[in-house]
Protein backbone atom coordinates (compact mmCIF):
# COMPACT_ATOMS: atom_id res chain seq x y z
CA UNK A 1 0.00 0.00 0.00
CA UNK A 2 2.75 2.64 0.76
CA UNK A 3 4.61 2.12 -2.43
CA UNK A 4 1.27 2.25 -4.57
CA UNK A 5 0.89 5.32 -2.71
CA UNK A 6 4.23 7.12 -3.23
CA UNK A 7 3.55 5.68 -7.38
CA UNK A 8 0.69 8.13 -7.15
CA UNK A 9 2.23 10.52 -5.42
CA UNK A 10 4.86 11.10 -8.14
CA UNK A 11 4.84 14.23 -9.96
CA UNK A 12 4.07 12.86 -13.59
CA UNK A 13 5.13 16.52 -14.90
CA UNK A 14 8.87 16.22 -13.18
CA UNK A 15 9.13 12.92 -14.58
CA UNK A 16 8.52 13.75 -17.98
CA UNK A 17 10.50 17.35 -17.81
CA UNK A 18 13.23 15.45 -16.72
CA UNK A 19 13.01 12.67 -19.35
CA UNK A 20 13.00 15.82 -22.12
CA UNK A 21 16.14 17.20 -20.45
CA UNK A 22 17.55 13.71 -20.58
CA UNK A 23 16.58 13.22 -24.25
CA UNK A 24 17.52 16.82 -25.40
CA UNK A 25 20.71 16.45 -23.44
CA UNK A 26 21.96 13.40 -25.69
CA UNK A 27 20.80 14.75 -29.05
CA UNK A 28 22.66 17.91 -28.33
CA UNK A 29 25.93 16.56 -26.78
CA UNK A 30 25.88 13.76 -29.09
CA UNK A 31 29.31 13.69 -31.02
CA UNK A 32 30.43 16.65 -30.98
CA UNK A 33 33.63 16.07 -32.90
CA UNK A 34 31.70 15.11 -36.04
CA UNK A 35 33.97 16.98 -38.08
CA UNK A 36 37.15 15.10 -36.58
CA UNK A 37 38.61 18.83 -35.66
CA UNK A 38 38.63 20.13 -38.90
CA UNK A 39 35.89 23.14 -38.34
CA UNK A 40 33.53 23.89 -41.28
CA UNK A 41 32.11 26.81 -39.90
CA UNK A 42 33.74 29.97 -40.51
CA UNK A 43 32.72 31.54 -36.96
CA UNK A 44 33.57 28.79 -35.22
CA UNK A 45 37.34 28.91 -37.02
CA UNK A 46 37.44 32.92 -35.74
CA UNK A 47 35.97 32.37 -32.19
CA UNK A 48 38.86 29.68 -31.85
CA UNK A 49 41.74 32.00 -33.30
CA UNK A 50 40.89 34.79 -31.26
CA UNK A 51 40.85 32.71 -28.29
CA UNK A 52 44.40 31.62 -28.50
CA UNK A 53 45.16 35.15 -28.44
CA UNK A 54 44.05 35.72 -24.71
CA UNK A 55 46.27 35.10 -21.88
CA UNK A 56 45.08 36.24 -18.72
CA UNK A 57 45.67 38.72 -17.41
CA UNK A 58 48.55 39.81 -19.85
CA UNK A 59 46.63 40.22 -23.03
CA UNK A 60 42.64 40.57 -23.13
CA UNK A 61 42.04 42.04 -26.65
CA UNK A 62 40.53 39.04 -28.78
CA UNK A 63 41.01 41.50 -31.62
CA UNK A 64 37.44 39.82 -32.93
CA UNK A 65 33.80 42.02 -32.83
CA UNK A 66 32.02 39.99 -34.48
CA UNK A 67 30.81 38.34 -31.24
CA UNK A 68 31.69 39.74 -27.97
CA UNK A 69 34.40 39.41 -24.92
CA UNK A 70 32.08 36.95 -22.89
CA UNK A 71 31.94 33.79 -24.81
CA UNK A 72 35.69 34.02 -25.83
CA UNK A 73 36.94 34.99 -22.48
CA UNK A 74 34.96 32.02 -20.66
CA UNK A 75 36.19 29.02 -23.48
CA UNK A 76 39.58 30.55 -22.76
CA UNK A 77 39.43 30.29 -18.98
CA UNK A 78 37.86 26.39 -19.43
CA UNK A 79 40.81 25.86 -21.99
CA UNK A 80 43.13 27.04 -18.90
CA UNK A 81 41.78 25.34 -16.39
CA UNK A 82 41.98 22.00 -18.57
CA UNK A 83 45.43 22.54 -19.31
CA UNK A 84 46.14 22.81 -15.76
CA UNK A 85 44.23 19.28 -15.46
CA UNK A 86 45.31 17.48 -18.09
CA UNK A 87 48.97 19.44 -18.58
CA UNK A 88 48.33 19.54 -22.19
CA UNK A 89 48.46 22.60 -24.05
CA UNK A 90 46.21 21.72 -26.86
CA UNK A 91 43.38 22.91 -25.15
CA UNK A 92 44.33 26.73 -25.83
CA UNK A 93 46.56 26.55 -29.04
CA UNK A 94 44.84 23.65 -30.84
CA UNK A 95 41.64 24.91 -32.84
CA UNK A 96 40.08 21.82 -32.66
CA UNK A 97 40.15 21.30 -29.04
CA UNK A 98 39.44 24.74 -28.41
CA UNK A 99 35.92 24.41 -30.56
CA UNK A 100 35.31 21.39 -28.45
CA UNK A 101 35.03 23.65 -25.37
CA UNK A 102 32.92 25.85 -27.17
CA UNK A 103 30.57 23.13 -28.46
CA UNK A 104 30.18 21.69 -24.97
CA UNK A 105 29.03 24.88 -24.03
CA UNK A 106 26.67 25.30 -26.85
CA UNK A 107 24.92 21.88 -26.33
CA UNK A 108 24.77 22.95 -22.39
CA UNK A 109 23.10 26.20 -23.20
CA UNK A 110 20.61 24.33 -25.30
CA UNK A 111 19.93 21.91 -22.60
CA UNK A 112 19.39 24.36 -20.23
CA UNK A 113 16.93 26.53 -22.23
CA UNK A 114 14.57 23.53 -21.93
CA UNK A 115 14.31 23.56 -18.29
CA UNK A 116 13.49 27.65 -18.05
CA UNK A 117 11.61 27.44 -21.40
CA UNK A 118 9.15 25.05 -19.34
CA UNK A 119 9.18 27.78 -16.56
CA UNK A 120 8.37 30.82 -18.50
CA UNK A 121 5.44 28.91 -20.06
CA UNK A 122 4.22 27.76 -16.86
CA UNK A 123 4.37 31.38 -15.27
CA UNK A 124 2.16 32.48 -18.43
CA UNK A 125 -0.23 29.41 -19.36
CA UNK A 126 -0.15 26.56 -17.21
CA UNK A 127 1.53 23.15 -16.51
CA UNK A 128 0.44 21.56 -19.68
CA UNK A 129 1.57 23.73 -21.99
CA UNK A 130 4.32 24.77 -20.41
CA UNK A 131 5.32 20.73 -20.88
CA UNK A 132 4.24 20.91 -24.42
CA UNK A 133 6.31 24.14 -24.89
CA UNK A 134 9.28 22.45 -23.59
CA UNK A 135 9.02 18.68 -25.87
CA UNK A 136 8.51 20.56 -28.92
CA UNK A 137 11.52 22.56 -28.19
CA UNK A 138 13.96 19.49 -27.19
CA UNK A 139 13.61 18.18 -30.41
CA UNK A 140 13.67 21.13 -32.27
CA UNK A 141 16.11 20.44 -35.05
CA UNK A 142 17.96 24.28 -35.22
CA UNK A 143 19.17 24.17 -31.18
CA UNK A 144 20.36 20.32 -32.11
CA UNK A 145 22.04 21.54 -35.07
CA UNK A 146 23.41 24.73 -33.01
CA UNK A 147 24.52 22.73 -30.27
CA UNK A 148 27.09 20.63 -32.47
CA UNK A 149 28.51 24.34 -33.48
CA UNK A 150 30.78 26.25 -30.91
CA UNK A 151 28.96 29.54 -32.12
CA UNK A 152 26.95 31.74 -29.96
CA UNK A 153 23.50 31.18 -30.67
CA UNK A 154 22.47 28.93 -28.12
CA UNK A 155 23.90 31.16 -25.23
CA UNK A 156 21.60 34.02 -26.47
CA UNK A 157 18.56 31.76 -26.84
CA UNK A 158 19.18 30.69 -23.27
CA UNK A 159 19.47 34.63 -22.24
CA UNK A 160 16.33 35.71 -24.18
CA UNK A 161 14.74 33.41 -22.65
CA UNK A 162 15.81 34.17 -18.89
CA UNK A 163 15.64 37.44 -19.81
CA UNK A 164 11.67 37.25 -20.62
CA UNK A 165 11.37 34.94 -17.43
CA UNK A 166 13.10 38.31 -15.42
CA UNK A 167 11.25 40.83 -17.10
CA UNK A 168 7.55 38.88 -15.94
CA UNK A 169 9.02 39.25 -12.15
CA UNK A 170 9.79 43.06 -12.95
CA UNK A 171 6.55 43.28 -14.31
CA UNK A 172 4.68 41.93 -11.27
CA UNK A 173 7.34 43.13 -9.00
CA UNK A 174 9.44 46.14 -9.91
CA UNK A 175 11.81 46.02 -6.88
CA UNK A 176 15.64 46.47 -7.24
CA UNK A 177 16.54 42.89 -7.02
CA UNK A 178 14.38 41.71 -9.48
CA UNK A 179 16.28 44.81 -11.84
CA UNK A 180 19.81 43.62 -10.74
CA UNK A 181 19.12 40.22 -12.11
CA UNK A 182 17.75 41.00 -14.92
CA UNK A 183 20.51 43.92 -15.42
CA UNK A 184 22.77 41.21 -14.88
CA UNK A 185 21.77 38.80 -17.27
CA UNK A 186 21.27 41.30 -20.16
CA UNK A 187 25.15 42.44 -19.84
CA UNK A 188 26.36 39.73 -20.43
CA UNK A 189 24.12 38.48 -23.12
CA UNK A 190 25.08 41.67 -25.09
CA UNK A 191 28.95 41.09 -24.36
CA UNK A 192 28.16 37.54 -25.86
CA UNK A 193 26.85 39.43 -29.01
CA UNK A 194 25.82 42.68 -29.50
CA UNK A 195 22.46 41.81 -31.60
CA UNK A 196 21.07 40.90 -27.92
CA UNK A 197 20.79 44.46 -27.43
CA UNK A 198 17.56 43.55 -28.67
CA UNK A 199 16.77 41.37 -25.66
CA UNK A 200 16.19 44.71 -23.87
CA UNK A 201 12.60 44.81 -25.30
CA UNK A 202 11.69 42.74 -22.79
CA UNK A 203 12.44 44.46 -19.91
CA UNK A 204 11.07 48.13 -21.46
CA UNK A 205 8.06 46.35 -22.32
CA UNK A 206 7.33 45.36 -18.48
CA UNK A 207 8.46 48.51 -17.00
CA UNK A 208 6.37 50.77 -19.72
CA UNK A 209 2.97 48.39 -18.49
CA UNK A 210 3.85 48.60 -14.92
CA UNK A 211 3.99 52.47 -15.39
CA UNK A 212 1.04 52.94 -17.17
CA UNK A 213 -0.90 50.21 -15.06
CA UNK A 214 0.44 51.10 -11.65
CA UNK A 215 1.10 54.59 -11.52
CA UNK A 216 2.02 55.16 -7.99
CA UNK A 217 5.67 55.25 -6.97
CA UNK A 218 6.17 56.73 -10.29
CA UNK A 219 9.41 58.46 -9.81
CA UNK A 220 11.04 55.72 -8.79
CA UNK A 221 10.32 52.79 -11.31
CA UNK A 222 11.90 55.24 -13.20
CA UNK A 223 14.99 55.59 -11.35
CA UNK A 224 15.16 51.36 -10.71
CA UNK A 225 14.70 51.33 -14.92
CA UNK A 226 17.66 53.32 -15.68
CA UNK A 227 19.41 51.64 -12.73
CA UNK A 228 18.86 48.59 -14.61
CA UNK A 229 20.53 50.52 -17.59
CA UNK A 230 23.29 51.59 -16.16
CA UNK A 231 23.74 48.48 -14.99
CA UNK A 232 23.38 46.34 -17.62
CA UNK A 233 25.83 48.93 -19.52
CA UNK A 234 28.64 48.24 -16.81
CA UNK A 235 28.62 44.58 -16.62
CA UNK A 236 28.56 44.69 -20.53
CA UNK A 237 31.82 46.80 -19.91
CA UNK A 238 33.10 44.32 -17.72
CA UNK A 239 33.40 41.18 -20.02
CA UNK A 240 33.52 42.50 -23.25
CA UNK A 241 35.94 45.67 -22.41
CA UNK A 242 38.13 45.92 -25.95
CA UNK A 243 34.41 46.53 -27.33
CA UNK A 244 35.43 50.56 -25.95
CA UNK A 245 39.08 50.11 -25.46
CA UNK A 246 38.81 49.32 -29.16
CA UNK A 247 36.03 51.32 -30.14
CA UNK A 248 36.98 52.26 -34.24
CA UNK A 249 37.47 48.42 -34.90
CA UNK A 250 34.55 47.62 -33.31
CA UNK A 251 32.62 50.39 -35.12
CA UNK A 252 34.31 49.09 -38.59
CA UNK A 253 33.17 45.35 -37.75
CA UNK A 254 29.70 46.57 -37.02
CA UNK A 255 29.48 48.78 -39.97
CA UNK A 256 30.43 45.68 -41.98
CA UNK A 257 28.19 43.23 -39.77
CA UNK A 258 25.28 45.41 -40.41
CA UNK A 259 25.89 46.40 -44.66
CA UNK A 260 25.95 42.55 -44.85
CA UNK A 261 22.76 42.02 -43.10
CA UNK A 262 20.75 44.80 -44.60
CA UNK A 263 22.72 44.26 -47.97
CA UNK A 264 24.23 47.56 -48.57
CA UNK A 265 27.48 45.96 -49.00
CA UNK A 266 27.31 43.07 -51.33
CA UNK A 267 29.31 40.16 -50.47
CA UNK A 268 29.36 37.07 -52.52
CA UNK A 269 27.98 34.26 -49.23
CA UNK A 270 25.01 36.71 -49.20
CA UNK A 271 23.94 35.95 -52.74
CA UNK A 272 21.46 33.37 -52.42
CA UNK A 273 19.12 35.69 -50.85
CA UNK A 274 18.82 37.78 -54.12
CA UNK A 275 14.86 37.66 -55.29
CA UNK A 276 13.88 36.01 -51.92
CA UNK A 277 10.78 37.40 -50.25
CA UNK A 278 11.18 39.14 -46.54
CA UNK A 279 9.13 36.83 -44.36
CA UNK A 280 8.01 34.26 -46.58
CA UNK A 281 11.52 33.04 -46.53
CA UNK A 282 11.77 32.85 -43.00
CA UNK A 283 9.16 31.70 -42.32
CA UNK A 284 9.28 28.49 -45.47
CA UNK A 285 12.75 27.66 -43.28
CA UNK A 286 11.04 27.46 -39.99
CA UNK A 287 9.79 23.95 -41.60
CA UNK A 288 13.26 22.95 -41.19
CA UNK A 289 14.42 24.61 -38.29
CA UNK A 290 10.96 23.52 -36.23
CA UNK A 291 9.54 20.58 -38.53
CA UNK A 292 5.51 20.59 -38.64
CA UNK A 293 4.47 22.76 -35.61
CA UNK A 294 5.79 25.48 -37.63
CA UNK A 295 2.12 24.99 -40.00
CA UNK A 296 -0.12 26.32 -36.67
CA UNK A 297 2.65 28.62 -35.50
CA UNK A 298 0.28 31.43 -37.22
CA UNK A 299 -2.72 29.87 -35.44
CA UNK A 300 -0.68 29.87 -32.26
CA UNK A 301 0.04 33.34 -32.42
CA UNK A 302 -3.76 34.85 -33.29
CA UNK A 303 -4.84 32.53 -30.35
CA UNK A 304 -2.46 34.17 -28.10
CA UNK A 305 -3.65 37.63 -29.59
CA UNK A 306 -6.94 37.01 -28.85
CA UNK A 307 -6.21 35.92 -24.82
CA UNK A 308 -4.47 38.98 -24.57
CA UNK A 309 -7.58 41.13 -25.73
CA UNK A 310 -10.15 39.06 -24.24
CA UNK A 311 -8.60 38.69 -20.60
CA UNK A 312 -6.19 42.09 -20.68
CA UNK A 313 -3.78 39.95 -19.81
CA UNK A 314 -0.71 41.95 -19.97
CA UNK A 315 1.92 39.19 -19.12
CA UNK A 316 1.22 37.81 -22.63
CA UNK A 317 1.42 41.78 -24.38
CA UNK A 318 5.26 40.97 -22.58
CA UNK A 319 5.70 37.14 -23.90
CA UNK A 320 4.89 38.98 -27.44
CA UNK A 321 6.74 42.35 -27.26
CA UNK A 322 10.42 40.48 -28.23
CA UNK A 323 9.60 37.54 -30.85
CA UNK A 324 6.85 39.89 -32.95
CA UNK A 325 9.14 42.78 -33.19
CA UNK A 326 12.50 41.31 -33.48
CA UNK A 327 10.67 39.05 -36.84
CA UNK A 328 8.99 41.93 -38.26
CA UNK A 329 12.74 43.94 -37.98
CA UNK A 330 15.06 41.13 -38.77
CA UNK A 331 12.32 39.48 -41.39
CA UNK A 332 13.22 42.46 -43.83
CA UNK A 333 16.46 42.22 -43.87
CA UNK A 334 18.36 41.23 -47.07
CA UNK A 335 20.38 38.54 -45.39
CA UNK A 336 18.05 35.84 -43.94
CA UNK A 337 20.71 33.52 -42.93
CA UNK A 338 18.50 30.50 -40.60
CA UNK A 339 20.34 30.99 -37.54
CA UNK A 340 19.06 34.97 -37.27
CA UNK A 341 15.85 33.17 -36.02
CA UNK A 342 17.08 31.57 -33.20
CA UNK A 343 16.30 34.01 -30.43
CA UNK A 344 12.84 33.44 -31.45
CA UNK A 345 12.02 29.81 -31.39
CA UNK A 346 11.37 29.14 -27.86
CA UNK A 347 8.61 31.68 -28.03
CA UNK A 348 7.61 30.39 -31.08
CA UNK A 349 7.06 27.01 -29.76
CA UNK A 350 5.04 28.04 -26.75
CA UNK A 351 2.50 29.95 -29.15
CA UNK A 352 2.29 26.62 -31.50
CA UNK A 353 1.59 24.73 -27.85
CA UNK A 354 -1.24 27.07 -26.67
CA UNK A 355 -2.52 26.58 -29.73
CA UNK A 356 -2.73 22.43 -29.40
CA UNK A 357 -3.84 23.01 -25.62
CA UNK A 358 -6.98 25.31 -26.64
CA UNK A 359 -7.89 22.84 -29.09
CA UNK A 360 -7.52 20.03 -26.86
CA UNK A 361 -9.66 21.77 -24.15
CA UNK A 362 -12.33 22.50 -26.58
CA UNK A 363 -12.50 19.43 -28.91
CA UNK A 364 -10.58 16.35 -26.78
CA UNK A 365 -10.61 13.68 -29.34
CA UNK A 366 -9.40 16.35 -32.01
CA UNK A 367 -7.27 18.00 -29.91
CA UNK A 368 -5.39 14.92 -28.65
CA UNK A 369 -4.82 13.55 -32.53
CA UNK A 370 -3.04 16.85 -33.43
CA UNK A 371 -1.24 16.45 -30.55
CA UNK A 372 -0.06 13.43 -31.26
CA UNK A 373 0.23 14.03 -34.72
CA UNK A 374 2.33 16.92 -34.65
CA UNK A 375 4.51 14.93 -31.41
CA UNK A 376 5.33 12.04 -33.76
CA UNK A 377 6.25 13.94 -36.77
CA UNK A 378 8.87 16.41 -34.66
CA UNK A 379 10.30 13.59 -33.20
CA UNK A 380 10.37 11.61 -36.74
CA UNK A 381 12.55 15.24 -38.45
CA UNK A 382 14.37 15.51 -35.37
CA UNK A 383 15.48 11.85 -35.26
CA UNK A 384 15.76 12.13 -38.74
CA UNK A 385 18.43 15.60 -38.97
CA UNK A 386 20.03 13.50 -35.88
CA UNK A 387 21.03 10.94 -38.39
CA UNK A 388 23.85 13.40 -39.72
CA UNK A 389 25.95 13.14 -36.28
CA UNK A 390 25.53 9.33 -36.55
CA UNK A 391 27.54 9.12 -39.88
CA UNK A 392 30.89 10.31 -41.05
CA UNK A 393 31.13 14.04 -42.22
CA UNK A 394 31.14 14.06 -46.39
CA UNK A 395 33.56 16.31 -46.40
CA UNK A 396 35.86 13.52 -44.43
CA UNK A 397 34.47 10.90 -46.70
CA UNK A 398 35.52 12.81 -49.73
CA UNK A 399 38.97 13.38 -48.37
CA UNK A 400 39.41 9.59 -47.92
CA UNK A 401 38.23 9.35 -51.56
CA UNK A 402 40.31 11.50 -53.11
CA UNK A 403 43.86 9.87 -51.42
CA UNK A 404 42.51 6.82 -52.19
CA UNK A 405 41.92 7.43 -56.20
CA UNK A 406 43.50 10.14 -56.83
CA UNK A 407 47.43 10.18 -57.66
CA UNK A 408 49.26 12.28 -56.17
CA UNK A 409 50.69 15.41 -58.54
CA UNK A 410 46.82 14.98 -60.15
CA UNK A 411 45.69 18.97 -60.86
CA UNK A 412 42.42 19.72 -58.35
CA UNK A 413 40.16 22.63 -58.71
CA UNK A 414 37.91 23.77 -55.72
CA UNK A 415 35.88 26.83 -55.41
CA UNK A 416 37.16 30.19 -53.59
CA UNK A 417 34.78 31.03 -50.29
CA UNK A 418 34.42 27.46 -49.58
CA UNK A 419 36.65 25.05 -47.66
CA UNK A 420 39.07 22.73 -49.76
CA UNK A 421 39.55 19.61 -50.43
CA UNK A 422 40.93 16.90 -49.39
CA UNK A 423 41.07 17.97 -45.58
CA UNK A 424 44.53 16.53 -43.83
CA UNK A 425 43.86 13.15 -42.68
CA UNK A 426 46.33 10.39 -40.56
CA UNK A 427 49.26 10.30 -43.01
CA UNK A 428 47.73 12.12 -45.97
CA UNK A 429 48.08 15.99 -46.92
CA UNK A 430 47.17 18.28 -49.46
CA UNK A 431 50.06 19.13 -49.87
CA UNK A 432 50.48 15.79 -52.60
CA UNK A 433 48.53 17.72 -55.22
CA UNK A 434 48.01 20.43 -56.97
CA UNK A 435 45.05 22.37 -56.06
CA UNK A 436 43.99 25.93 -57.43
CA UNK A 437 40.32 27.47 -56.11
CA UNK A 438 38.42 28.76 -58.99
CA UNK A 439 37.93 32.68 -58.72
CA UNK A 440 34.25 32.01 -59.56
CA UNK A 441 32.58 34.88 -57.71
CA UNK A 442 34.92 37.40 -60.07
CA UNK A 443 32.56 39.23 -62.10
CA UNK A 444 31.74 37.81 -65.64
CA UNK A 445 32.88 39.23 -68.60
CA UNK A 446 34.55 38.01 -71.66
CA UNK A 447 37.90 37.45 -69.75
CA UNK A 448 36.25 34.64 -67.40
CA UNK A 449 35.57 32.26 -70.37
CA UNK A 450 39.16 32.26 -71.05
CA UNK A 451 39.72 31.94 -67.43
CA UNK A 452 37.65 29.17 -67.31
CA UNK A 453 38.32 27.66 -70.64
CA UNK A 454 42.14 27.84 -69.44
CA UNK A 455 42.25 26.20 -66.24
CA UNK A 456 39.30 23.58 -67.02
CA UNK A 457 41.70 22.36 -70.24
CA UNK A 458 45.01 21.96 -67.86
CA UNK A 459 43.09 20.26 -64.93
CA UNK A 460 42.19 16.45 -63.77
CA UNK A 461 39.57 17.08 -61.10
CA UNK A 462 37.20 19.24 -60.22
CA UNK A 463 35.77 19.04 -56.28
CA UNK A 464 32.49 20.60 -55.72
CA UNK A 465 32.56 21.00 -52.08
CA UNK A 466 29.23 22.19 -51.12
CA UNK A 467 26.21 23.60 -53.11
CA UNK A 468 27.18 26.86 -51.76
CA UNK A 469 28.05 28.39 -55.34
CA UNK A 470 26.58 26.35 -57.78
CA UNK A 471 23.06 26.09 -55.81
CA UNK A 472 23.08 30.11 -56.24
CA UNK A 473 24.72 31.51 -59.37
CA UNK A 474 23.15 28.96 -61.13
CA UNK A 475 20.10 30.19 -61.28
CA UNK A 476 21.76 34.17 -61.41
CA UNK A 477 22.02 33.84 -64.90
CA UNK A 478 21.67 37.69 -65.53
CA UNK A 479 24.04 38.52 -63.10
CA UNK A 480 26.87 35.50 -63.64
CA UNK A 481 25.61 34.53 -67.53
CA UNK A 482 29.01 33.01 -68.18
CA UNK A 483 29.16 31.23 -64.37
CA UNK A 484 25.49 29.89 -64.72
CA UNK A 485 26.43 28.25 -67.99
CA UNK A 486 29.70 26.89 -66.73
CA UNK A 487 27.94 24.98 -64.04
CA UNK A 488 25.15 23.60 -66.56
CA UNK A 489 27.51 22.86 -68.96
CA UNK A 490 29.19 20.94 -65.78
CA UNK A 491 26.67 18.86 -64.91
CA UNK A 492 25.43 18.19 -68.47
CA UNK A 493 29.14 16.70 -69.13
CA UNK A 494 29.40 19.07 -71.94
CA UNK A 495 33.34 20.13 -70.35
CA UNK A 496 34.74 16.78 -70.47
CA UNK A 497 34.46 16.41 -66.81
CA UNK A 498 32.47 13.41 -65.88
CA UNK A 499 30.58 13.08 -62.21
CA UNK A 500 33.08 10.24 -60.38
CA UNK A 501 31.79 10.72 -56.89
CA UNK A 502 29.01 12.21 -55.26
CA UNK A 503 28.88 11.93 -51.01
CA UNK A 504 25.58 13.12 -49.27
CA UNK A 505 24.43 12.99 -45.68
CA UNK A 506 20.89 13.51 -45.65
CA UNK A 507 18.73 13.23 -43.01
CA UNK A 508 17.02 10.00 -43.41
CA UNK A 509 15.51 7.44 -40.91
CA UNK A 510 14.03 4.10 -41.50
CA UNK A 511 15.14 4.19 -44.76
CA UNK A 512 13.58 7.22 -45.39
CA UNK A 513 15.73 10.23 -46.61
CA UNK A 514 14.57 13.58 -46.44
CA UNK A 515 16.32 16.09 -49.36
CA UNK A 516 16.77 19.39 -47.74
CA UNK A 517 18.82 21.05 -50.75
CA UNK A 518 16.14 23.73 -51.08
CA UNK A 519 17.17 24.79 -47.19
CA UNK A 520 18.81 28.35 -46.51
CA UNK A 521 22.29 27.12 -47.69
CA UNK A 522 23.52 27.43 -44.19
CA UNK A 523 21.38 24.78 -42.78
CA UNK A 524 23.22 21.95 -44.61
CA UNK A 525 26.59 23.17 -45.69
CA UNK A 526 28.62 23.33 -42.67
CA UNK A 527 27.88 19.52 -40.97
CA UNK A 528 25.98 17.59 -44.42
CA UNK A 529 27.18 19.31 -47.67
CA UNK A 530 26.68 17.39 -51.09
CA UNK A 531 30.22 17.06 -52.65
CA UNK A 532 30.34 16.47 -56.09
CA UNK A 533 33.89 15.54 -57.27
CA UNK A 534 34.29 15.40 -61.27
CA UNK A 535 37.21 13.22 -63.07
CA UNK A 536 38.45 14.86 -66.63
CA UNK A 537 37.99 12.00 -69.06
CA UNK A 538 37.84 13.88 -72.46
CA UNK A 539 40.59 16.11 -72.08
CA UNK A 540 39.06 18.98 -73.96
CA UNK A 541 41.39 21.91 -75.20
CA UNK A 542 40.97 25.15 -74.46
CA UNK A 543 39.35 26.14 -77.76
CA UNK A 544 37.11 22.93 -78.17
CA UNK A 545 35.99 24.09 -74.13
CA UNK A 546 35.77 28.24 -75.04
CA UNK A 547 33.54 26.89 -78.16
CA UNK A 548 31.21 25.53 -75.75
CA UNK A 549 30.84 29.07 -73.92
Amino acid sequence: MKFKTKINNLNWDKIILIILLLSGAFLRFYNLNWDQGNMFHPDERNIANAVTKISFFKQLNPDFFAYGGFSIYLIRATGDVLVRITNNPVWIHDWGHINLIARFYSALYSTITILFLYHLARKVFNERVALISAFFFTFSVSSIQTSHLGITENFLTLTVVLISLLSLNIFQKPSLKNYIICAIVTGIAIAAKTTAISFLIFPATAFLINLVLYKKDFSKKILMFLFYLILSLCIFSIFSPYTFLSWNKFLESMRYESGVALGTLPVPYTLQFTNTSSYLFQFINLFWQLGPITLILPLGLIFVFIKLIKNKDFKLLILLSFPVIYFLYVGMWHTKFIRFMMPVLPFLTIFASYFLYVVIKRTKIAGKFLLCLFALTTIFWAFAFFSVYTREQTRISASKWIYKNIPSGSKILGEHWDDGLPVSLKNYSPAQYQIKQLTIYDADNLDKIDYYSNELSSADYIVINSRRLYGTLIHLDKKYPTTSKYYKLLFNGNLGYKKVAEFTSYPSIFGITINDDSSEETFQVYDHPKVIIFKNTQRLIYDDIKNQF
